[in-house]
């Protein structure tokens, strides 16, 4: 996906930024699908593993999201939206419709709006129903590799799984667990387990497609929690190419059209996003440690003083002061993520325990 859109659309990805982080419902039972146990062929674990690697191809359904990472009540208003920080908190539904890197649509939907992603060769749309709004670019040439070029599915169990199966090294443990149905699907649930203490992650099940070996579905599950914190999967889904028609977006009547020239783009800069105002402004980050107890490190953050606070205030009024040889801060903890902003601007954050995050953080200037 190019750097034009990377801000914009990862307003939809947080959770996916989550689920990174641990690896670098409409309802559980619809999820599930009748939860049902397929008899199906035995398969190894690198198989499996294997075998999902090259899974992709064409396909559209329907995914939800659920996010329950322990979050303290957020803004009625922030929640109930489409936004990224109302994808951190209750579920979600989305579609998606993928014929490769430079043709997809992703749609998600909110109670009362929607928003869309949509590339189409080299023209890229965002649209938003509650604005009627719809923002258009043409991609540059990237010297023929196009992979930074692609619409990401943000809530997709391809996407989680992606960003999970990165941290398979010696610190995980990976086995097969029964089967089980998705979607109406038959399915083999591979199963991650870290062997490090310091991670909050109990396990990973990823539920693989029997036919195509696609991920079904992503259930991130927190240690001593009774539900994933988080999870991703289809309700419905149909393999093959989608037709071209999903990928043609017309602006509807009386819609505003922004257009963005790209030829000149270099770097990170999102020329779709720059009027955009992020609650929290700071450098990219920097990752200390590998596997599951890798901490990112986020310097030079700076809070609001008067915009977009009310989630801000919520998060740091949940969280307590802590001091050691890394100076003070604010540490605060969820179910699966634990986040330190210290008084000098860095933000430590990772799927591990405080004592994880404060060790990482007194060896920051050593």
């Amino acid at each position: 996906m190019p750097s034009v859109l990377r801000s914009r659309a990862s307003r939809w990805a947080v959770p996916v930024v989550a689920v990174t982080a641990v690896g670098a419902a409409i309802g559980f039972g619809s999820i599930m699908a009748g939860a049902s146990s397929p008899d199906l062929p035995d398969r190894t674990a690198a198989d499996l593993l294997a075998s999902v690697a090259g899974s992709e191809q064409p396909f559209s359904g329907t995914v939800v999201q659920t996010s329950r990472l322990g979050l303290p009540d957020l803004p009625e208003a922030v929640t109930q939206g489409v936004g990224p920080i109302a994808l951190l908190t209750g579920s979600h539904t989305a579609r998606i419709w993928y014929s490769s890197p430079d043709q997809a649509r992703f749609a998600l939907t909110g109670n009362l709006d929607e928003t869309n992603i949509i590339r189409d060769g080299d023209d890229v749309w965002v649209w938003s129903s509650s604005t009627n709004t719809a923002e258009h670019a043409v991609v540059p040439s990237r010297d023929g590799n196009d992979d930074a070029a692609r619409i990401p599915e943000a809530v997709s169990p391809q996407v989680a799984a992606e960003a999970l199966l990165a941290a398979v090294d010696p610190s995980t443990e990976v086995t097969v667990d029964g089967t089980a149905e998705v979607a109406g699907r038959a399915a083999y649930e591979l199963v991650l387990t870290p062997r490090d203490d310091g991670s909050l992650v109990e396990d990973v099940r990823l539920a693989v497609d029997s036919d195509t070996s696609m991920p079904l579905r992503v259930q991130v599950n927190a240690d001593g929690a009774d539900e994933p914190a988080f999870e991703v999967g289809f309700t419905s889904v149909t393999f093959g190419e989608p037709s071209d028609d999903v990928f043609r977006f017309n602006p509807p009547p009386g819609a505003t059209v922004e257009e963005h020239d790209l030829s000149g783009l270099r770097g990170d800069h999102d020329a779709m996003s720059g009027d955009e105002k992020s609650p929290v402004e700071a450098s990219p980050p920097t990752v200390l440690g590998d596997g599951w107890t890798s901490v990112a490190v986020i310097s030079d953050v700076s809070l609001p003083e008067s915009e977009e606070t009310g989630v801000l205030d919520a998060l740091l009024g949940s969280a307590s002061t802590v001091s050691g040889s890394y100076g003070s801060g604010r540490l605060l903890e969820t179910d699966l993520l634990s986040a330190l902003l210290l008084d000098d601007g860095r933000l430590l954050v990772g799927a591990v325990t405080p004592e994880v995050l404060e060790q990482a953080a007194e060896g920051l200037d050593s």
